[in-house]
């Protein structure tokens, strides 16, 4: 009876694992939708763009690129060129904003991180950055190494190899079969919780941007959100902050070295 009830339980589980799996693929879908419109209804408009970056026309390759970004056609693709083209404009603020985007949207492409380090090396703001554990950032590298999508999908392939290895344990008959079972559903179950905190995090970024990117030549950082407030310090174009309370036109931003300020908002652009 007690076997019974945890496989009840268990088939209770996978249906609601199923339908979820069922989102992550309807909203895969649909992105992969939209990456064929973009290929297909702006295929004349991208090849225009391509080939005005080809002859050094950048502000018309940026002008045509931002004409397929406005209907929704988003892409690291897209967002690499982008900033590439921003880039031999010399507009380093722009250009770190749109690799920023790319890496969002394709965390594990080394190409953009490439360019995006060689933008950085642009910028004048050179902050010492507060020391993390060891731990903390090899965490952080490993759940930026692929999408919020990437670990959800994951995630639910785990869950189900813990399922077979539960309904493994409970009913083979075979005591070695059993061992590897238990054995096999731990680690799982372990893996499972991990690849979902990931996908959460990851998710919660995609949704919710923090931070943002300079895009003034220098602005200073106030001590409260009004012009006659004291001046605290100086960013420049391409310095990246997390931003945090709002206040009317006035955005709370912290950078790498833990030092925070007050910046108006068009100071800055998100990276969404």
């Amino acid at each position: 009876m007690m076997k019974h009830k945890i496989l009840m339980l268990f088939a209770a589980l996978s249906m609601t694992f199923v339908a979820v799996a069922q989102d992550v693929q309807m909203e895969q879908a649909q992105a992969d939708v939209a990456e064929v419109a973009a290929t297909v209804n702006n295929e004349q408009v991208w090849d225009e763009a391509n080939t005005a970056y080809i002859n050094a026309n950048y502000p018309r390759a940026v002008e045509l690129y931002h004409s397929i970004e406005e209907q929704g056609l988003a892409s690291a693709k897209l967002y690499y060129n982008m900033g590439n083209a921003y880039f031999k404009m010399d507009d380093m603020g722009h250009a770190i904003l749109y690799y920023n985007k790319a890496l969002r949207l394709a965390p594990g492409d080394a190409d953009i991180r490439y360019n995006l380090d060689v933008a950085n090396s642009y910028t004048k703001d050179r902050i010492q950055v507060v020391p993390e554990l060891f731990v903390s950032r090899w965490v952080r590298t490993v759940r930026q190494m692929i999408s919020g999508n990437a670990w959800a999908v994951l995630s639910l392939v785990l869950f189900a190899v813990m399922l077979v290895a539960v309904m493994a344990y409970l009913l083979v008959q075979n005591l070695l079969f059993r061992k590897i079972g238990f054995f096999v559903a731990i680690v799982t179950l372990l893996l499972f919780v991990l690849t979902t905190a990931f996908a959460v995090v990851e998710r919660r970024h995609a949704t919710s941007p923090t931070e943002a990117i300079v895009m003034r030549a220098s602005v200073s950082v106030k001590s409260a959100p009004e012009k006659a407030a004291t001046d605290m310090f100086v960013l420049h174009e391409g310095t990246k902050v997390h931003v945090g309370e709002q206040v009317e036109e006035w955005i709370e931003v912290t950078i790498a070295d833990g030092n925070k300020g007050w910046l108006e908002e068009r100071a800055i652009e998100m990276i969404d």
